[in-house]
């Protein structure tokens, strides 16, 4: 049966306050921000940095979300519709306002989060509508609101769907036994190496590889910053490895979003039919694009672009 969307994705849309310190903060004592932009709103949060750049890729991807009486007023909604987003998983709440978050950057790159779930907190939830699901061949589970995400997972299953683990080291959105339900009952994992090291701690794991025994896993991936990815995956029965190295960026400003840049890109490898080398090779592009440019989604490449710098840093070497 051909599917109306390409991807579903679940979690947190967020307007973001990107503010840069050159210390660590710490209570009691004043810090210095550098950045003159500290102010401005940046779009993001982990389903509409992925809904957003797939859609600009041409992939159908639908955000299942609420947003706040502010979705217009803020002008996420008027940038959703020009990044051609489909609306119809997008439910407002009257009376709270949008998720929203502040992301204080040290000089290493290193975040602290704090986050306003607003609209999204569980007080809102409602009962996902199962036939969303049916129309969708892959559904994204990231960083949300937990008895949304639990709903949103078995509606998958349900569905059938091809079902993708966004990992992230927020253990309000992810407590161990939904984390072990997800991880165990995903076809397709992201993690990067801070997280692979505590799914492993958690789950008494001497490998991230033990999850294609006891799991649905089909692949995973880990991604390692500057170091590339790595891609673990099922072939004929047995589980190989391959190392990827990163897209070269022309130039590196913020590396917020990048991770689920590279989801994106995989999943437009997916789209075309892809192996899963490829699919990391894409991810890797996309993340490379989104580091050129503050906030998440500051640095949208053509399509043009984007094949062409996986064609220089990929075909032929």
């Amino acid at each position: 049966m051909n599917k109306y969307y390409d991807v579903i994705v679940s979690g947190y849309p967020s307007l973001d306050r990107i503010i840069k310190v050159s210390d660590n903060p710490t209570f009691g004592i004043t810090s210095l921000i550098h950045n003159k932009d500290n102010a401005q709103v940046h779009y993001g949060g982990c389903s509409t940095n992925i809904v957003y750049l797939a859609s600009k890729l041409g992939i159908k991807a639908l955000p299942i979300f609420r947003v706040g009486c502010d979705f217009e007023k803020v002008g996420l909604k008027n940038f959703l519709e020009e990044g051609q987003v489909p609306l119809e998983g997008i439910r407002v709440i009257e009376n709270d306002y949008t998720s929203n978050c502040y992301l204080i950057e040290n000089k290493d790159g290193n975040h602290i989060t704090l986050f306003y779930p607003g609209a999204m907190d569980s007080k809102y939830y409602k009962k996902l509508d199962q036939s969303i699901f049916s129309k969708s061949k892959y559904a994204v589970i990231t960083v949300g609101c937990l008895e949304e995400n639990w709903d949103f997972m078995k509606c998958a299953k349900k569905a059938g769907n091809k079902i993708v683990a966004g990992m992230k080291c927020d253990f309000n959105a992810f407590p161990f036994e939904f984390l072990k339900e997800l991880l165990y009952g995903s076809h397709i994992i992201f993690a990067n190496e801070g997280e692979r090291k505590e799914i492993e701690s958690k789950f008494d794991l001497e490998s991230i590889d033990e999850l294609f025994k006891d799991g649905s896993a089909e692949v995973v991936i880990i991604t390692k910053g500057s170091d590339g990815s790595e891609v673990y995956y099922l072939e004929d029965g047995k589980i190989k490895k391959e190392n990827i190295n990163i897209a070269v960026p022309d130039k590196i400003i913020d590396t917020t979003g990048v991770g689920d840049a590279y989801i994106t890109g995989f999943l437009y490898g997916l789209t075309k039919e892809k192996s899963y080398i490829e699919c990391a090779k894409y991810g890797a592009v996309a993340s490379s694009f989104i580091i050129e440019d503050m906030g998440c989604l500051g640095r949208i490449p053509t399509i043009k672009e984007y094949e062409e710098r996986y064609k220089k840093n990929y075909i032929g070497k």
